[in-house]
């Protein structure tokens, strides 16, 4: 009858995004944009998913920051 939906997926290199560094994931998207305007680059929405995940660490670097009293 009735069809259960589908779990999503999280793509795996979602997990592999959250363990690198800013500086990592810079490089990553210079690489990724790199193959972007190449023609290699297989999925274009990876350039969305890192420039998000680089600001996630930017603000909790900066929260932590703002929580010590640093300025």
């Amino acid at each position: 009858m009735a069809d259960k939906k589908a779990a999503k997926k999280t793509a795996p290199k979602s997990s592999d995004l959250s363990k690198k560094t800013v500086l990592e994931l810079k490089a990553d998207l210079l690489l990724a944009r790199k193959g972007l305007f190449d023609g290699t680059l297989a999925n274009p929405h990876h350039i969305k998913a890192i420039r998000k995940e680089i600001a996630r660490k930017l603000t909790a670097e900066n929260s932590a920051k703002a929580e010590k009293g640093d300025k």
